[in-house]
Parts: structure tokens; sequence; C-alpha cells
């Protein structure tokens, strides 16, 4: 039995055609900037087209989510990103149970979300989780709520492997015991020997590409000045979020002009780590701590400390107003905070329109950020974490979301800035996104930072 039928829907450079069948499960696959979300907001309503679609089900029937907000409960944007590590700030943050509603569900349902999410998970709040962690609640979240037809945008991004291998997993069974009709949208295959699975593929919008000058040819992207030894230094530290003991007796230091590696499964306690890096989080008052070669609260603000970092991070995106341009975006890199309010030099003029250039961004310079794709808006952030051309990168999971010829756009651009003065600190869970620069590993397990 069809539920939806797509006839003639132009979507970039094709016009799609194809039916949405009960008890299906589909899988649609293309590049960034393809139409993929645009499509799902169709299908489910939240754009409206009454010529190239017709549905046999109410809009009620349809449970959809793309990973960045969630109506009036809890959106991102209502936040600030320092937010999950200002404890005495979350006035208004709610916790996981309430955020599913299972306190007043029936035990079946409570049941079910357990089957998606460890317990101790339910009592911590929305604000502070991982970005993995975030992703299954709200995966959690769309399939408790009653309906025939479940849309995923991109739901194993941000995922280690483990979890994408259980979540796929669950999925295929989900969609066995619920006889639902499933669509996942995704950037990259997950269910290519699946013969059971319908694959839709939608092909790349042509004028959608990113042209890679030779950066280090402009003068605005020369290595910068780099006064200090130790970036970061940390002894018998004691890492915690939510009240939750996430890493104990840490040790480590990086070295100016070092490239790492920091890998752990999610909610490990890598990004709260780096928060610590990025003066994010007040509790680095009371580690024994060294950043730029100044102990933490020896009196340099956070501003001094951010000017020399450059930060990208899974959902740094989503706390921006969706009607923000990306030109306005890209240009707040420059005092890293959410608005500038000075006026840009020309030299900087040119070096923002150079990383614009560089990402395929230029094209988009005055278009709000909330009408980017997922991967778009990724790059938007990273050309605004190199604003100011910073001696320091912390590229916390930078693919997140993008497809393989803009993955190996970034990589190509990261590499040309990797020269012997800038420090770098990626998290990857994937080997395929490791930039080739990488010289030293360090990882997470059992609550321990191994090196």
């Amino acid at each position: 039995m069809s539920l939806i039928t797509v006839a003639g829907l132009p979507i970039g450079d094709q016009v799609l055609n194809f039916e949405l069948k009960a008890q299906h499960l589909y899988e649609i696959t293309g590049p960034n900037g393809s139409g993929k979300s645009y499509l799902a907001r169709v299908l489910c309503g939240k754009v409206f087209n009454k010529n190239n679609i017709s549905r046999q089900l109410s809009l009620t029937e349809i449970s959809y989510t793309d990973f960045t907000a969630d109506g009036s409960v809890f959106q991102y944007s209502s936040s600030y990103y320092q937010e999950r590590y200002q404890s005495g700030a979350k006035l208004e943050s709610i916790k996981v149970i309430d955020f599913l509603k299972l306190q007043q569900a029936d035990p079946a349902t409570v049941d079910f979300a357990q089957i998606i999410l460890p317990a101790k998970l339910l009592d911590r709040e929305m604000i502070e989780l991982s970005s993995g962690e975030t992703r299954k609640v709200l995966i959690a979240k769309t399939l408790l709520k009653p309906a025939q037809i479940y849309i995923l945008d991109n739901p194993f991004t941000g995922l280690d492997a483990q979890s994408t291998a259980d979540l796929s997993d669950f999925l295929r069974h989900f969609h066995e015991r619920s006889g639902c009709c499933l669509l996942i949208l995704t950037v990259k295959p997950h269910f290519t020997q699946d013969a059971a699975v319908e694959c839709i593929y939608l092909m790349p919008f042509t004028r959608r590409s990113g042209v890679m000058p030779d950066l280090l040819q402009l003068p605005q992207f020369d290595s910068p000045a780099a006064p200090f030894e130790r970036v970061f230094d940390i002894r018998q530290g004691q890492i915690q979020a939510g009240g939750k003991q996430l890493l104990r007796e840490v040790n480590w230091c990086i070295r100016k002009g070092e490239k790492w590696l920091l890998q752990g499964p999610n909610g490990s306690g890598k990004t709260t780590l780096t928060s610590l890096m990025y003066a994010d989080n007040p509790s680095a008052y009371a580690q024994d701590l060294i950043i730029f070669d100044k102990k933490r609260g020896s009196g340099e603000s956070i501003w001094q400390i951010k000017a020399r970092i450059g930060f990208v991070s899974p959902e740094i995106q989503n706390y921006w107003p969706q009607s923000a341009k990306v030109l306005d975006v890209v240009q707040s890199g420059l005092s890293g905070t959410q608005i500038l309010v000075r006026r840009i030099t020309s030299a900087e003029k040119i070096h923002l329109n150079a990383l614009l250039e560089a990402l395929g961004l230029a094209i988009f310079a005055q278009t709000p950020l909330g009408q980017l794709s997922s991967g778009e808006k990724k790059l938007v952030m990273i050309a605004r974490a190199l604003a100011l051309n910073p001696p320091v990168l912390i590229l916390d999971e930078p693919f997140q979301g993008l497809d393989a010829e803009r993955t190996a756009l970034v990589q190509a651009l990261f590499s040309q800035l990797a020269d012997t003065e800038r420090t770098i600190l990626q998290i990857a869970h994937e080997e395929s996104e490791i930039l080739e620069c990488i010289q030293k590993r360090a990882w997470i397990e059992g609550g321990r930072l191994k090196i």
C-alpha cells in the first residue's frame, strides 16, 4: 500500500518520482546539498507542496527529526554553547526522562526507550549530553511517537563504530517489529548489502562545489606567531560532567606545533576535556592546568585564550539563530562571539573571502543558516574557526556530516595549514577521517586517558 506518492518533484538537478509504501525500509543517500533534508521536510509537510506530493495519511502520522531542535521543549538556539558546563546557569534545562515524557509513559514504552538508551542517561540534563548521546536521545524521541512513517535525517553521524553497528541492528529490528515505513537519509550508505532495503540516490547539485585555492600563497594564511611552548598541560586532572566522573588522573601535555588525535566512545569525556582547553568550562580553575604557558586563573581572560584557538564541534552550528546570514556567522569568528560588533579590515575581508571560496560557501554569503544542509552548516563553522588564522586548532569531529568530496576538500585545507608552528588536536571516530599530519594519539578507555 502506498502511503506517499512523489511525482515530478524537482530537487537540485533532478526530478524525483517514487512511492513510499507501508512496511518498507528506504535509504536515501546523496552528497551535501543534494536535497535530502529538503525532501524530508517536503514529505512531512514542513515545506508545503500540493503539486508533487500525494499523501494517503495525515501529517500527524509522520515522525521526523533532523537532530537540530525540537520545537518548544528543547532548542539549542535558546541556550548558549558554554551553558552545558555551567551548572548554575542551567535554570531551564530539562532531563532526558522529561524530554522523552517517560514519567507519564506506560511500562512498555519505558522498556522500549531503554533498549535505545542506557538507564543512566535518563537522569542527565539535555544540555550536558555529548553530540553522540544527544543523537541517540532524539532518535528515541522520534521512534517513541506512534506513527506510520518514521524519517531519520543522518542518524549515524557522530556515533562511534559500536554505536553505529548497534543502531543499524536496532533500526532493522524496529522496522520488522513495528511494520512501519522507515526512511533513513544518509551521506554514506549503510545498508548497501541489504536487499530488503530500497535505495534512492540524490545527485549532487552542480552549483554547490568548492574550489581549493593555494592558501599558502596568501599572506593572511601565513603561520601566526605562537609565543608559547605549552599549549595545554594538565596534571592529575579529575574530569566531571553533570555530577558524573568521566576521567580521573589525567596527565597530558600538548606542546606547540604538535598534531594530536583524541579518540574514545560516545560520552567518554572527549568534548568535556577539550572544553577545558577552550576556556568554556569553569571547572578548569579547580584543575592543575596550564594553557599557553600560564596557569589557568592567573589573570588571563577567556577571550585571550579563544583568540588563539580555532574551534569546531559537532553541534556548535545549532546554537546560532537559523536566520543568521552565513557571512555574519563567519565574521563572528573574528571576535569569538556570536556577533561581530566592530568593523573588519580590508585584509580580513580578503582572508574571509578566500575561506568562503575555498569551502564553496561564497554563493551562500547572504543566505540564512537555516536554509543550508547540515554539511554546509559544518563548512560555515569551519570557516568561522579559521577566521583569525589561529595558531591552535581544536577540531572535534570536523568532518561529521560531510560527504566524501567535501571531506577531501577540508582535509586538503587543514593539510595546507598544518605547518610546524601550528598545533592541531583532532577528535575522530573513523580512521578515514584522520588527518595525515597527525603524529600522536591519545585515547580514553575505562575512565582514563592513555597516551
